[in-house]
Formats: C-alpha cells, structure tokens, sequence
C-alpha cells in the first residue's frame, strides 16, 4: 500500500555496522533533546544486505516520526560499490511508496543536525522560487591539486556532494546510464538535464577543527564531516553549546580566515592522499562562494 502524503519528507539512514548505528543514535538523541514535537518527517532505516534490521534505531526514532525499514536487496559489497547500490535500493523503495511532492534526505552516518528546525529550512529551500529541484545539496566544484613545477591534476569533478535531498521519483527521473559509476559523482549532470539542480546553502562541509564554530552559525542546519574522523566530529557536533563559545562567535570569521590562509599554505606541502584532496576541496567551495558573491 501506498504512503499518502502531501507533501512528503523522508530521512533516510543508511547502515552497514554498529560503528553507524551508534552516531545515528547520538543524533536521536540530539534530536529527541532539542525538538519540541514529533518530526513531520519519515525515517527509512536502510540496512545493508548483510546487515540485520537494528531495532535500537527504531525505537529512537520511533520517538521522532514514522519510522521504516529496507533491508537493500542488492547483494553488492565493498566501496564504493555497496553504499552506491544502497542508495539506488533506497531510491528505487522511496519512488515506489512515497509519491507526490517532497523530497528524501540521504542522511549518512557523519553528517549531523545542528538545527531544531532543521526540516523546516530544507523545505523552505527546496520550494523556494516555486519550482521544486530534483536533486539539492553541498555543491563541490571542478577541483585541481596543487603540484610544484607541474601543472595541476585534476581530483574532482563538479557534483553535488551525495549527502543531500532528492525528489521522491529520483530512480525514475534518470536513465539506467546514471547508475553506472559512484552514485553522487554519476547522477549530477544526468540530474541537471532531467530538472533543477540547486546549490544547498543549509548543507556543508565541515571538519573537526571548525565544526564548533559552525555551530553557532545561523548558515546551515545540516553538517557533513567530509573526509573526518566520524566518531569525534559527531561527538563535537551533539555535545551542547557553551555560553563561552555564544560569546565567541564575533570573532568566527577571523578566525575562518586565519584556517583558510594556513590552508593555502598546507595544500602545497601535501602531495597525495585524503590530506590533499580535502584541502583541495575545501580551497575550491571558497574560491567558488567568493566567485559568486562578488
């Protein structure tokens, strides 16, 4: 039987371990905290094949809103492989059951709600204008190494990063060719030609050293631990905010700029790894706020 409703959200929570498990437990915890009434929100708990339905994260969210469960049929393993044939299963159940407008959050276990009013933001952002997108979130632009003397190699692609919200017909907006390759990095220009794609300004990146100053920022709502240690930058982003860091908060952009000065000095010193391509990016969002801000 099909889910009315008009229009419908849903959160949906990939997992494949307890490790996942556990931080999306500190966010219901977070969210059972800080919001005053039940979400009007479903929650698709989506379990890897291998992995059995975890009735720890129903009951906590239970406690939020309407909760269901997706054993990801697709016997695939291994990454990317595994998370990008999840995320085509929970796309594929969300068309089958939800129909109408709205859209699904792809909600990964290092991302974190910082706002009590955190759905509210991504639905006012996705309506915003009068034309509903298909695919919103954390843009990330062409991205280049630095590498002396070389000329520079490029890491990344243009994409919208996967940890975002897409329109309830997502699997059936796009052609079989999108499913081909990591899931965020191959749906983006298929997504462009199939309906709007908008740049999320409540969705960003963060990291460890910076994610308490974001915060107490009123810019965004929901934070992606890129490339972090994802058991720490979840214990940062739930524990509560302190008067002292209130007070502090004048000062963030200072100290916003002075992190972005040492970082351009890093990225020339790190030549491969996750070290490189995260500073990289990081340079790349800046240089791209500051092109369209000007």
């Amino acid at each position: 039987m099909k889910i009315q409703s008009q229009p419908t959200y849903v959160c949906i929570l990939p997992y494949f371990c307890e490790a996942e498990v556990a931080r999306y437990l500190k966010t219901a915890h977070w969210l059972e905290k800080n919001s005053t009434e039940r979400l009007p929100c479903h929650f698709l708990l989506a379990a890897s094949p291998r992995t059995p339905l975890n009735r720890k994260l129903e009951a906590a969210y239970q406690r939020l809103g309407v909760v269901h469960h997706l054993q990801c049929p697709t016997q695939v393993f291994g990454y990317p492989q595994g998370p990008t044939a999840m995320f085509w299963d929970a796309m594929d159940y969300i068309a089958e059951n939800f129909p109408g407008p709205g859209f699904s959050l792809w909600f990964e276990s290092d991302m974190a709600i910082t706002k009590s009013d955190w759905l509210s933001r991504l639905a006012a952002e996705w309506h915003e204008g009068g034309v509903d997108p298909i695919l919103m979130g954390c843009f990330v632009p062409e991205t280049y190494k630095f590498r002396w003397l070389r000329q520079r190699k490029k890491v990344l692609d243009a994409h919208i990063n996967g940890g975002a919200c897409y329109a309830l017909d997502f699997a059936q907006r796009l052609p079989a060719e999108a499913r081909e390759g990591v899931f965020d990095m191959a749906v983006y220009n298929f997504a462009r030609e199939a309906g709007v794609v908008k740049e999320s300004r409540q969705i960003a990146f963060s990291t460890v050293s910076r994610v308490r100053r974001d915060l107490v920022s009123d810019r965004t709502c929901i934070l992606h631990g890129f490339m972090q240690d994802k058991d720490r930058f979840i214990d940062l982003c739930t524990a509560p905010i302190t008067e002292r860091e209130r007070r502090r908060r004048t000062w963030n952009l200072v100290c916003d700029q002075v992190e972005l000065m040492r970082r351009q000095v890093r990225v020339c010193f790190y030549r491969r790894g996750r070290a490189a391509v995260l500073e990289s990016v990081l340079l790349a969002q800046d240089r791209w706020a500051r092109r369209k801000s000007a």
